[in-house]
């Protein structure tokens, strides 16, 4: 009797990662124990088990493999597709990289990273684009979030998500600000038998103009979340906060709501130099949009909690209604969070900036720090996916901070923290491994507490009593 991968399915091992089990083409993984590892590696298609006397546990995993349709069986030998075959790649594992594909844009955005439309940072050329995807797959990256600038003003974008996919590296996300999201691009994804998800940038009713520099960016943004909706494209907003817009953040929610969107992600303007130069006003603190956001969330409750929306730097509020996250609360308070590492989402994730550098994510674009990091042309991906500043970061654990950093060491809230958010520490100290010291003032000004306090008061005056309706 033999065994062999259903099709789609594919073995990959990395260093100090050594056994995933892929499926394609969405590129979906699972980390394999050791003996599901060893059984796999015999569903080749020509071993024959007969031959092989399986442990207890092999057997207990040939039996869900085959329930959960992952392997097959056969009487007669029939190899593997050779994508199947294992391969190990001798760099760390990243999931996904988050590509700049381009510096520049359509928009006159008052707040960009990279003062598109401009475009500071470039793009990479055509060639050198087309390299930086052949080191992806040479590094078993497995998904592709495109962004920019904005990404649909590359001429060569439908090349490059060729070569993407030729390459069976998937496209997982699309941010765009939507101008030049229509049929014809969703189209062209769906010829490819593509169904990226897309994040639309969106600055609030009656604001979205005002911030974004274009005239009509609003009607064009709300038209191409709408598009999404109707042809069945997951989408979601991104937000950015001000003191112009922050009132109308519920009529905002109300409206995206309407239009089947169900996750929103706000946070506040970032003090980049293009945005103090352009703001005429509209900067806020830290502690007015911390309030502006407190005086929000029972509004949110009272509304029926219309999106899944993360408010940064304050909390994480969910449609399931009763469950939310307090940010600040990083982790359980435990001496076990010593040995996390500091930054979760680069340690599988990184971005790449229009110019090639490898970081820890979009922000550090915006600190003079970014070039301390190689770019991918000088030494190559592998390079900065084994031994490179990139990794020397991703590799720090919260213990590592606490030993060079006085203010976080002595903090009461350390085990809970955890540090923060080290690009925000980046951005507000020049340190990546300094306080972030927007979570110290959440913590030292009883925020945290504040929070709690707010939402379970929501919680109970407005769901409780939803709940009771929908009895009756």
């Amino acid at each position: 009797m033999y065994y062999r991968l259903k099709n789609g399915f594919v073995l990959r091992g990395w260093a100090k990662l050594n056994a995933i089990l892929i499926k394609r083409p969405e590129n979906d993984y699972r980390i394999l124990k050791s003996h599901e590892f060893n059984l796999l590696l015999l569903c080749d298609g020509e071993t024959d088990f007969d031959n092989f006397e399986l442990s207890q546990q092999e057997e207990m995993a040939r039996e869900d493999f085959l329930h959960k349709e992952i392997i097959e069986a056969a009487s007669v030998s029939s190899p593997l597709d050779e994508d199947q075959l294992y391969k190990s790649y001798p760099n760390r594992f990243v999931d996904s990289c988050f590509w700049s594909i381009t510096g520049r844009c359509n928009f006159r955005c008052r707040h960009c990273y990279m003062d598109a439309p401009e475009g500071t940072l470039g793009e990479l050329s055509h060639e050198d684009a087309v390299e930086l995807i052949d080191q992806m797959a040479d590094c078993g990256v497995l998904k592709v979030d495109i962004t920019g600038g904005e990404p649909f003003v590359r001429k060569d974008f439908w090349q490059l998500i060729d070569y993407l996919q030729s390459k069976n590296i998937t496209v997982g996300m699309i941010y765009t600000n939507g101008w030049m999201l229509t049929d014809e691009v969703l189209d062209e994804f769906e010829k490819r038998k593509l169904h990226p998800s897309f994040s639309i940038s969106f600055d609030g009713i009656g604001w979205h103009d005002w911030m974004r520099g274009v005239k009509g960016a609003e009607q064009a943004a709300l038209n191409a979340l709408s598009l999404c909706k109707r042809r069945g494209f997951p989408m979601n907003v991104e937000m950015c906060l001000h003191k112009g817009n922050s009132g109308s953040l519920r009529e905002t929610l109300t409206q995206l709501a309407k239009i089947g969107v169900m996750d929103v992600k706000c946070s506040r303007v970032s003090d980049t130099p293009l945005w103090n130069q352009n703001s005429e006003g509209s900067g806020m603190t830290l502690q007015e949009y911390v309030d502006a956001m407190v005086d929000y969330i029972p509004k949110y409750y009272e509304d029926g909690c219309p999106v899944n929306l993360i408010l940064c730097d304050v909390a994480v509020l969910n449609k399931g209604k009763t469950e939310y996250e307090i940010v600040a609360e990083k982790r359980d308070g435990t001496e076990d969070c010593l040995n996390c590492h500091l930054c979760g989402s680069a340690r599988f994730s990184c971005y790449i900036s229009p110019e090639g550098r490898l970081l820890p994510c979009m922000p550090v674009t915006a600190c003079k720090e970014q070039e301390d990091f190689a770019r991918f042309q000088d030494i190559g991906l592998r390079a900065c996916l084994s031994d490179s500043l990139y990794m020397q970061f991703v590799d720090k654990r919260v213990k590592d901070l606490f030993a060079v950093n006085g203010k976080c060491r002595a903090c009461p809230y350390r085990l809970k923290c955890a540090g923060g958010c080290r690009a925000a520490a980046l951005e507000q100290c020049g340190d990546l491994m300094g306080p972030d010291l927007h979570q110290c003032f959440l913590w030292e000004n009883g925020y945290v507490e504040k929070l709690h306090q707010i939402i379970d008061e929501a919680i109970v005056k407005y769901c409780k009593k939803e709940d009771k309706e929908d009895e009756n």
